[in-house]
């Protein structure tokens, strides 16, 4: 008999408690030139976002909120002095938040040596529902995790990380329990070349599996967003098979850092669909699982937004 392992999922759901606003950056509705960095939120509990521009600004994220009441309100930005570990005083990072088009305390990202919630000043809310924006000041890797909107001053979230955690689950209204996605025989964890290589071949020996990526986009160091070429040697001595799975989906054209649709990332997500055992799970990142014994009995993955 087949054991299955049960696969849970988070995703971020949007609610506020009475006067106070808890906005996650990654959940913009429009990045701009910012991107979701998802890679550390094992470490902080949450992905954020980054202003990579090469010395060059970004262009502006922003999404639209819903405030609970009209007020006063202070506001905190959870973000890092991210060369602090090398260098003393201000960071390169440097960005603005603007609230309904009134531009707060500036810069931001420069302070502190840690993760920190910076106090970005304090705005009147007239309108219930209001765009807020991050500005990039320098296109050198700026990072918003999130945004705490508060009535009462002095209020600033936990900066402990089972503190925070708390907080953040109870702000943005996570269930007690992961939903059930499904059970599965196998849970492949990334959607590199070896991960969909090891979730269709498990597939096609007859399990049900689920296969989880952390992007938007599969391949891993061979897609649009990396851009490495795909090689390898093939065919070798007995193993006259060998590479026949990766040349079903592999790009035609090689090299590194070439353009983006060199990759063929469409071409990628298209094989794996056509895999009737592979469900694929985008934009979720693994953080966690449960063992009975030294057999895994569930995966619980978060979503990167």
């Amino acid at each position: 008999m087949k054991a299955l392992i049960t696969l849970l999922l988070l995703l971020s759901l949007g609610t506020v408690r009475a006067a106070d606003l808890f906005v996650e950056a990654e959940s913009f509705s429009n990045k701009g030139g910012w991107v979701v960095d998802q890679q550390f939120m094992d470490l902080m509990g949450s992905p954020y976002l980054l202003a990579h521009g090469m010395g060059e600004p970004v262009d502006d994220a922003y999404t639209e909120v819903t405030f609970p009441e009209k007020g006063e309100y202070y506001v905190y930005v959870r973000t890092y002095n991210w060369t602090s570990p090398w260098k003393k005083g201000e960071g390169p990072g440097k960005f603005s938040l603007s609230v309904g088009g009134k531009k707060l305390v500036s810069p931001l990202g420069t302070e502190g040596t840690a993760w920190m919630w910076q106090a970005a000043g304090k705005v009147s809310v007239k309108n219930l529902r209001t765009v807020v924006k991050l500005h990039d000041l320098t296109g050198f890797d700026g990072r918003c995790d999130a945004i705490y909107f508060t009535t009462e001053e002095g209020r600033i979230p936990p900066s402990d990380m089972k503190q925070l955690e708390a907080f953040r689950r109870k702000a943005l209204g996570f269930p007690d329990e992961a939903p059930l996605a499904g059970q599965y025989d196998l849970v492949v964890v990334g959607a590199g070349i070896a991960g969909m290589s090891a979730a269709v071949s498990a597939a096609r020996l007859g399990c049900k599996v689920a296969l989880i990526n952390d992007r938007p986009v599969i391949g891993g160091n061979n897609s649009s967003e990396i851009r490495v070429h795909l090689g390898g040697r093939i065919e070798e001595g007995v193993y006259k098979e060998l590479g026949g799975l990766q040349k079903e989906f592999g790009p035609e054209k090689g090299g590194n850092a070439q353009p983006a649709e060199n990759y063929e990332d469409q071409k990628k997500l298209d094989w794996l669909a056509n895999e009737k055992n592979v469900t694929l799970f985008l934009n979720y990142r693994a953080i966690g699982v449960t063992k009975d014994g030294n057999k895994i009995t569930s995966v619980t993955a978060r979503h990167i937004e």
